[in-house]
């Protein structure tokens, strides 16, 4: 005879309600619901139910524990079924949970949508239209899914709970399962006249325009959540969201380098050499004058505060960084040239 203690893995002095524990445990681990893919499953689930047959009820727990035969063919007849016996052990609400309805989930999906930003607009914020397709709520209906407004009735093949009961056929017995109801798919109730347009789904595909208000100092890659601004709930649920995937173009005339700027200034051999004042370009438009200092070299970089980018939440910005490029002139006249050559013997360089 098997040994019904080990089956359960309890000990031999085990209270009643430790018996019932573990083949709460060890029922739902062994169903065959729960291993599809094991054709032992059903073999294991009916050994654990057989030992809790047997240890759960006083009179026959104490005939194993005599050694007396015991016949497991009779073990179910107490219940009508092995659903039966699973019933008064986990109650209505099943081997795998309550018997609640779990309608479909009708909240609209979340949309993603990439934008293409300048730098001038990731830099200081911008208001502008996203345009895309998705699900919108239909027009005809107000997004109800009803077509003379009558609304939802109560599904007559699952009696509004959502799901179904089915028989199952196994070895040692029938299986109860609950199953999603296929006349409702689970909402528990259908439109009493669907909307013609939208097929009583309240939604229909098309385009949609918001208006984006993208904040100063975003960067490639962000992204931006707008919550309830994508596709249309299901019969007027609430709406997915809005995710904006940020794309940010290069600039002709600035590079990025977190909240700063970098760009060139260029100077010729005698402005680097005596110094000068120079206008400069600024990514908000408009020029700024700076100083290029006496002596200075080609790769030296002169730094403006506060011309770079604005900070993301924050009213403050980045500095501008000006790399010093000597232009050296390709094209001299006669003079030009022996001006240099006299520069050049006077500053002791020699040319060859």
């Amino acid at each position: 005879m098997a040994d019904y203690y080990r089956t359960l893995d309890v000990e031999r002095d085990a209270s009643r309600d430790e018996i019932k524990r573990a083949f709460r445990r060890l029922a739902r681990e062994s169903h065959p619901d729960a291993n599809p893919d094991d054709p032992t499953a059903e073999a294991r689930f009916r050994q654990v139910a057989e030992a809790y047959e047997v240890l759960s009820d006083p009179e026959r727990r104490a005939r194993y524990d005599r050694g007396e035969t015991l016949d497991p063919g009779g073990f179910f007849q107490g219940a009508s079924s092995l659903d039966d016996l699973l019933r008064s052990v986990f109650g209505d609400s099943g081997l795998f949970g309550t018997v609640t309805r779990e309608p479909r989930v009708n909240r609209g999906r979340d949309v993603r949508v990439n934008v293409v930003l300048t730098l001038e607009e990731a830099a200081f914020g911008v208001e502008k239209p996203v345009v895309f397709r998705t699900a919108l709520t239909c027009e005809s209906c107000a997004g109800s899914g009803s077509g003379d407004g009558a609304g939802l009735r109560a599904c007559r093949i699952c009696g509004g709970s959502g799901q179904v009961r089915m028989a199952r056929r196994s070895v040692f017995g029938s299986l109860m399962t609950l199953t999603t109801c296929r006349a409702c798919q689970g909402d528990g109730s259908v439109l009493a006249d669907p909307c013609g347009s939208c097929r009583g789904e309240g939604i229909r595909e098309g385009e949609k325009t918001v208006r984006v208000e993208i904040p100063p100092g975003v960067e490639e890659g962000n992204r931006l959540r707008l919550p309830t601004r994508g596709e249309a709930g299901r019969r007027g649920a609430l709406a997915g969201d809005l995710y904006l995937d940020l794309i940010i173009q290069p600039h002709s005339v600035f590079e990025r380098d977190g909240d700063d700027l970098v760009s060139d200034v260029e100077v010729g051999i005698v402005a680097a050499t005596l110094g000068t004042q120079v206008e400069v370009p600024l990514l908000d438009g408009g020029t700024h004058r700076i100083k290029v200092p006496a002596g200075s070299q080609y790769g030296e970089v002169i730094r403006v505060p506060g011309k770079g980018i604005t900070r993301l939440r924050s009213s403050r910005r980045g500095d501008l960084y000006l790399r010093v490029k000597v232009v050296v002139p390709t094209k001299l006249s006669r003079s030009q040239r022996k001006l240099l050559r006299q520069f050049a013997d006077d500053v002791g360089e020699e040319l060859l």
